[in-house]
């Protein structure tokens, strides 16, 4: 089952990917450093870098979040998760039900804003922090210069691959090797950058 509202989205089961579609507009602001989350307007994947369960809270948001399904996976096995919500009054909700809701956003009276309204940012939408280069060269600065093993790095949605664990006014663009364009999908991010450190905080804007 997967619970979300409040401005986190939760969830009890045992799985270590999900692939959730979404309506609204929002900025993940928080997630655990070896889950790796990949996000659009609609959808949102996300896949354990390590092979271990989904953990409880698997991102913290802030805007306007409708969750219409979730699946979850583990070995092959697709599944898909009952959705729950919370932290919304029964009463605020729109009177028709969401899939028959035919209105644009934010015209009826659903209340699922978390925080201020967001403006899509595919850039910022969400930040996989804290993961370390696996060797020397796996990445190379604008100079062609390899960046070392064990650098912290973070990688924004927009797959732009930047150096530090979070970021700050010093992080530059790094870009893969033979590649120098940062267009790496979950699965070839994943080979990539399977090791994490254990601080949290791994998803986010800035």
């Amino acid at each position: 089952m997967v619970t979300f509202g409040s401005g986190e989205v939760l969830f009890d089961g045992s799985a270590n990917k999900f692939e959730l579609r979404y309506k609204g507009v929002i900025r993940i602001t928080d997630s655990p450093d070896n889950l790796f989350i990949e996000a659009d307007r609609r959808t949102i994947k996300g896949i354990m870098l390590n092979d271990s369960d989904l953990p409880n809270e698997l991102f913290n948001y802030v805007g306007e979040f409708r969750l219409l399904s979730f699946k979850s996976s583990k070995d092959d096995i697709t599944k898909r998760e009952p959705v729950t919500l919370q932290g919304v009054d029964y009463w605020e909700l729109d009177n028709e039900k969401w899939e028959d809701d035919g209105s644009l956003w934010g015209t009826r009276n659903g209340t699922y804003l978390v925080g201020s309204k967001q403006r899509f940012d595919k850039h910022s939408l969400v930040v996989n922090n804290n993961i370390k280069t696996q060797y020397d060269g796996q990445f190379l600065y604008s100079d062609n210069i390899p960046v070392p093993a064990n650098e912290l790095i973070h990688i924004h949605a927009d797959n732009v691959v930047m150096t530090g664990g979070v970021h700050t006014e010093d992080s530059v663009q790094i870009y893969p090797y033979k590649d120098k364009t940062p267009t790496r999908k979950i699965s070839q991010t994943r080979q990539a950058t399977t090791t994490h450190t254990s601080s949290s905080g791994g998803g986010g804007g800035y």
